[in-house]
């Protein structure tokens, strides 16, 4: 690894380089693996396992790339191209290709507070909003109130290991809402919470998650720029009875975050279908 250089002309410090090429083996030109794809193995395997310590160092440029390894620019482009899509580097126009911060992967079978706290990983929760309002007519419908019905709508952020990570929105009923404390929205993962709150765990949850932009508020609170593109989890939890205890969305940094679903498969002809 390489210490910082300073940028020419400029008198301030470049982004610490994360790679020495000269330690990487050589391209085989004979192999039946496209040299892009070689490249790109070569450049991604000290990155691995490394991602985290390594965020936010700069990649060689292409014309370090095009020198040592002897290949086309091209190549270079598609090699960097599929480490864009690992999520294992980030491109910035006119700023240069640097190790991106590595992507959490959440089972959503799970409370992601408890996950991350199960991995050692610091999470805090703040409360930015909480107040009664009409229902509105999407939340109404899932959580199949009459219309003109109250609901307590809370907003929180959190963080993770002292970053900002996701912002949240969240709908009660009146049922689950007066049950609800304060206490309980500064330090409680929402499957804790609902399940302190109802004096038994939610049974169900229905899980739409979808990418979109970001306004300027929610761009402002996550700290990217307006219109990144980021990651939404719109959900609905219910009770064992069936009955709705929460509407809510939760949104990420699309670049930072991947979800894992285990479910079993239905296949026809079961018995059922």
């Amino acid at each position: 690894m390489m210490p910082p250089r300073r940028d020419a002309g400029e008198g301030r410090e470049a982004a610490p380089q994360a790679l020495v090429l000269q330690q990487l083996p050589p391209l085989d030109p004979h192999s039946a693996v496209p040299l892009h794809q070689q490249l790109a193995d070569r450049l991604a395997a000290p990155l691995r396992g490394a991602q985290a310590a390594l965020a936010g160092f700069a990649m060689p440029t292409e014309a370090q790339c095009m020198a040592h390894f002897g290949v086309s620019r091209p190549t270079i482009r598609q090699a960097m191209a599929h480490l864009v899509a690992a999520g294992l580097v980030t491109r910035g126009r006119g700023r240069g290709t640097f190790v991106a911060p590595e992507r959490l992967n959440h089972d959503v079978s799970m409370a992601f507070e408890d996950e991350m706290r199960a991995a050692r990983r610091s999470i805090r929760l703040q409360v930015l909003l909480r107040r009664q309002e009409v229902a509105p007519e999407r939340v109404r419908q899932k959580l199949h109130l009459p219309p003109g019905e109250q609901v307590e709508y809370v907003e929180r952020l959190r963080f993770l290991d002292g970053e900002v990570f996701a912002f949240e929105q969240r709908w009660f009923p009146p049922a689950v809402s007066r049950h609800v404390t304060q206490a309980m929205l500064e330090e409680m993962a929402i499957i804790s919470l609902l399940g302190a709150a109802m004096r038994e765990p939610p049974a169900r949850i229905v899980n739409t998650v979808r990418c979109l932009p970001a306004d300027a508020r929610v761009a402002r609170l996550l700290g990217v720029a307006s219109r990144t593109s980021l990651l939404e989890t719109e959900h609905t939890y219910f009770a064992a009875s069936g009955t709705p205890l929460l509407h809510g969305a939760v949104r990420f940094h699309g670049e930072r975050f991947e979800f894992t679903l285990e479910s079993a498969l239905r296949l026809p002809g079961r018995e059922g279908e």
